[in-house]
């Protein structure tokens, strides 16, 4: 009887561990796929900032080009 009942506990444990294993692997998935859109986000960002600083170096030079061309 003392035999039943461990195994009972026993199998228990074990559907508890699947279902531990189930929800982090659940996890790591949206991790690794948080990853990969945050990645994206990145390039992107650095795509635009490089887009900003290029009109921003233009819009400095500009007006003292036609200055020093104007006279």
């Amino acid at each position: 009887m003392a035999a039943d009942a461990l195994e009972i506990r026993i199998a228990r444990l074990e559907g508890a561990y699947e279902q531990i294993d189930k929800r982090l692997g659940s996890i790591e998935s949206d991790i690794r796929d948080l990853r990969t859109e945050i990645h994206g986000l990145a390039a992107r960002m650095d795509r635009q900032f490089f887009w900003v600083l290029g009109l921003l170096v233009i819009s400095i030079i500009l007006p003292i080009a036609l200055r020093a061309g104007g006279h």
